[in-house]
């Protein structure tokens, strides 16, 4: 089972994958995970200087000469759209991300957002055994992000404190029938885990998840 999560920055995907990691056995992947390699190597950085700058908001906005005047979310960037896309195809980090998955075994994807990722892992796994879980947050949208909404078949919402809207301009034209669960997650961390807990659970349900 992948479970992917969906949504701009801030919106708490990488707290829901972690806390899916922590608590029901699920493995990571990541899409970007391949591009901060790409990256790293080509503007030959310390990895150590790379990835402790992305994980702290204003540092990874700030650019440095020894990325060529970039951010390291621009740099990111222009490696992903100018190098890698064009040689190896849109699909590429999709692909990259198949290749790592293991029969038998539970994913966490923090990162979903591109059609041409989420294809190579439907044509790996199947829409069966894939689940989006889409997090939308006040004051937080995909303005500055070219990741998206994922368009897949939503069965369930859970407004915390409140549901925020979305613009229809940040929803993928494509759509995937995939099972997909929508959080508003306005409230505290608390209730955040405890919907995750119910998603989890209601998949379980579904799906009979092996233990890892």
């Amino acid at each position: 089972m992948i479970v992917i999560f969906n949504g701009p920055p801030g919106s708490g995907k990488d707290e829901a994958a972690k806390y899916f990691k922590e608590n029901f056995g699920f493995k990571s992947l990541s899409f970007k995970y391949q591009l901060f390699k790409e990256t790293i190597k080509h503007f030959d950085v310390q990895e150590d200087w790379f990835m402790e700058g992305y994980d702290d908001r204003e540092q990874k906005e700030k650019q440095f000469d020894v990325l060529n005047g970039y951010s390291r979310r621009e740099a990111m960037i222009y490696v992903s759209e100018e190098i890698l896309k064009p040689k190896h195809g849109k699909a590429y980090f999709g692909e990259c991300v198949s290749e790592e998955i293991e029969d038998g075994v539970n994913y966490a994807i923090a990162d979903g957002g591109f059609v041409e990722e989420l294809r190579p892992l439907i044509e790996r796994v199947g829409t069966d055994n894939i689940v989006i879980v889409q997090l939308c947050r006040e004051g937080h949208d995909y303005s500055n992000d070219s990741r998206r909404y994922f368009d897949g078949n939503l069965i369930r919402e859970f407004a915390i404190n409140g549901a925020s809207d979305i613009d229809n301009k940040y929803m993928l034209n494509e759509s995937f029938d995939i099972q997909t669960y929508r959080i508003h997650n306005n409230g505290s961390l608390r209730n955040f885990r405890n919907v995750l807990t119910s998603i989890y659970d209601e998949i379980n349900i579904d799906h009979a998840i092996e233990p890892a």
